[in-house]
């Protein structure tokens, strides 16, 4: 009887220390853990990368301005994001995005004014989807217009991946 009392005890000493909540233990780190420095990206740059597709028979305007339709801006969440100015005055921001549950916000910015702010839902991570956004040219009539593509965080609201990309 007390072998079976005591192996009872041991059996229910062992459940009750696998279900701990308590996950860090020495030398272990938690894999998606990140302090509040690695969540607030507004400072931080986007990455660039410029084609070099451009052709050496137009003027230096010209040249300036296929250069600024070729730029392709990334960070974690989005990448190979370009934006391409239309006849009439709007743009299209395309690029693809690797989000939970496909979903990411964007907003058009003036300064500090939001012109517009809205969401896109494409396919969830972890397969990087392509999007493709059209800006409005009553949008682009102020100084210094930019897009800001972010997803806001599930765990407290914040913004985070911020992908600020100047549009004019």
């Amino acid at each position: 009887m007390k072998g079976k009392l005591m192996f009872l005890l041991i059996m229910a000493l062992l459940g009750l220390a696998a279900c701990n909540q308590d996950t860090n233990t020495p030398g272990n780190t938690e894999p998606n853990s990140t302090d509040s420095s690695e969540t607030d990206q507004g400072d931080k740059q986007p990455d660039v990368i410029e084609n070099d597709e451009t052709d050496s028979g137009g003027t230096n305007e010209e040249d300036k301005h296929d250069m600024e339709e070729n730029k392709q801006y990334g960070n974690d969440v989005f990448k190979e994001v370009s934006v391409s100015p239309l006849e009439d005055g709007s743009v299209v921001v395309k690029g693809k995005a690797r989000v939970f549950e496909g979903v990411f916000q964007y907003a058009v910015i003036s300064g500090t004014e939001i012109l517009l702010e809205n969401h896109y839902q494409t396919e969830g991570a972890p397969a990087w989807a392509s999007f493709e956004i059209a800006i409005d040219n009553q949008f682009l009539t102020k100084e210094q217009v930019s897009i800001e593509l972010f997803v806001y965080s599930a765990k407290d609201g914040a913004k985070t991946d911020i992908l600020t990309i100047p549009i004019k």
